[in-house]
């Protein structure tokens, strides 16, 4: 997390402390754009039973093999949401993490994966015409991009909640065989 000196936000991660940030905002642009590959892993992570590691692990292959369904219409972008905790998350992706943010308490990672589905002649033609529209350029051909983050907000009562959870991203394509 950052330091705060009175009003100002401080970057943790920089050694120079000069110049303070207003608000939140300006420290998570400050970190996006100058520490894009910071990864080092933070010091209050703790280690997580295996049967926790295990079954969270059964949890996500089970929202995988959901959406890889071997038909046109599965085709295109694939998101979902495991909630977990930041230990767990941590233990599970920790050699592939490529991005920490301390202020933004998130975690990023990038990862290839590739999956392609065998799909009949006479459907090819309506396949490239719905996956030209539908591909987004924020995924990479054969990219998971997996973050954790914290979640939160406040009930009528005022009483704050947060909750970690992993949010799973990557593209879904069919290929003719």
């Amino acid at each position: 997390m950052s330091t705060q000196d009175s009003t100002k936000l401080y970057c943790s991660i920089c050694k120079r402390r000069a110049k303070g940030f207003k608000n939140r905002s300006g420290l998570q642009r400050h970190e996006t754009l100058k520490h894009v590959s910071y990864n080092t892993l933070p010091s209050h992570v703790r280690s997580v039973p295996n049967s926790e590691l295990s079954h969270l692990k059964k949890a996500i292959i089970k929202e995988l093999q959901k959406r890889l369904k071997n038909h046109h219409t599965a085709v295109g972008k694939q998101v979902f949401s495991i909630h977990c905790s930041e230990d767990a998350f941590v233990s599970i992706f920790k050699n592939h993490i490529t991005r920490y943010s301390p202020c933004g308490s998130s975690y990023f990672c990038r990862q290839l994966s590739f999956v392609r589905l065998h799909m009949p002649d006479f459907e090819n033609s309506n396949y490239e015409q719905s996956a030209k529209k539908s591909k987004t350029k924020s995924l990479v051909n054969g990219e998971m991009t997996v973050q954790w983050k914290v979640t939160g907000g406040k009930d009528k009562e005022n009483h704050k909640f947060e909750a970690g959870s992993a949010q799973f991203r990557f593209f879904l394509d069919q290929c003719q065989i």
